[in-house]
């Protein structure tokens, strides 16, 4: 019985040769290099981070601190507060409170520190003596901001930059304003934020204080055995953690070439993310992060187009984990397969009809 072939695997149809295929494998492990050390940087950049097990088994980039010398950990706020573009609200509405509306008004204020001695007293099981003595901390803040916000120059700066912002936000959302106005109102953004920065330094500082009062009210039994204050979770640490151990994930995955067409489409997911924060559009103010000069083109997007190739062409089963999980399903397609016919049959490749209809001619 003769036995026909099925078409062959995808691996075999995409395949184009052993030096570009070595070099398409190349591009991969490269991009995924990148992709995993942006990742560990990020890492590396939190004391949390650091004593997790990935940190300890990848080996520190470069730039990193030494252990006991600390930086600012990475967040991705300062992207998404100077986000531009069409898309720029809605990276801007990621970052919670990302105007400071609840720090800049007394009463929202005065409620978050009240919220926070609640979950400090409950954390520590503060006695009725420590506890009395943390809400007359908090009374003694509160009459300071009391005083600041009541201060006429005070009172005033704070009115100015809220009423430049609504001007802001209104010139925004304009659909016919021009690039030169758009690009200046950017630039009026950025003063604007610089405003409130200023402003919101003064009552950062007070919750600091407010908070290393609270932490000498309580003994070291305490503080061994609950350990540190928890902040509450916030769509914010959300990004940042999905942001560094993101990117590890897809630079460890491209490298290894693993689940590989996910992984350039998570890749390119994560550079769309980073393009359309900042895009070099014109019209737009260029992006104060970038190493160049760039119109509509940049790096993130040449990179996101590479991840798409890589998402389109099998090249972790020609070198990668995918050829070893995955390779079964190349050599069954390529099996043999029985076929319907006899070849010593007189019928021909014409199959049950021809035969059919012989036998009616000769009728």
């Amino acid at each position: 019985m003769q036995r026909r072939r099925v078409p062959l695997a995808a691996s075999r149809c995409y395949y184009p040769g052993f030096f570009a295929a070595l070099l398409l494998v190349l591009l991969r492990v490269a991009i995924g290099w990148h992709f995993l050390y942006e990742g560990v940087e990020k890492i590396y950049s939190t004391p949390e981070g650091r004593s997790t097990y990935l940190a300890r088994i990848l080996p520190p980039p470069p730039q990193a601190p030494p252990m006991d010398k600390g930086e600012a950990p990475f967040s991705a706020e300062v992207y998404l507060r100077n986000a531009s573009g069409p898309l720029a609200p809605y990276f801007r509405s990621l970052v919670p409170d990302v105007e400071s509306r609840e720090k800049l008004d007394l009463q929202r204020l005065k409620r978050s520190w009240a919220e926070e001695l609640e979950r400090f007293a409950a954390h520590y099981g503060l006695t009725r003596e420590q506890r009395t003595k943390a809400e007359e901390e908090l009374r003694n803040r509160e009459a300071i901001a009391d005083d600041w916000f009541k201060d006429p120059d005070n009172a005033q700066r704070v009115k100015k930059y809220f009423d430049d912002l609504e001007h802001y936000l209104h010139v925004e959302l304009d659909p016919d304003l021009l690039a030169s106005e758009r690009k200046q109102a950017y630039e009026d953004r950025r003063e604007i934020d610089r405003d409130r920065r200023v402003l919101v330094q003064v009552v950062d500082a007070w919750t600091g204080t407010l908070r290393d009062a609270w932490s000498k009210l309580i003994t070291e039994e305490q503080a061994g055995q609950a350990g540190p204050l928890p902040t509450p979770w916030s769509r914010l640490d959300t990004i940042n953690a999905l942001t560094k151990y993101g990117l590890t994930a897809v630079g460890l995955l491209l490298m290894l070439g693993l689940f590989t067409p996910l992984a350039a489409l998570g890749g390119a997911a994560y550079l769309a993310m980073f393009y359309l924060s900042m895009p070099p559009w014109p019209g737009l103010p260029a992006s104060p992060m970038a190493e160049g000069h760039y119109l509509i083109v940049n790096k993130n997007l040449i990179e996101m187009l590479a991840c798409l190739v890589l998402a389109s062409i099998p090249t972790g089963l020609w070198i990668g984990l995918d050829a070893l999980l995955f390779g079964w399903l190349g050599r069954s397609r390529r099996t043999e397969a029985p076929s319907t016919q006899d070849p010593d049959s007189p019928v021909g490749p014409a199959g049950p009809r021809q035969s059919e209809t012989l036998t009616r001619s000769d009728r």
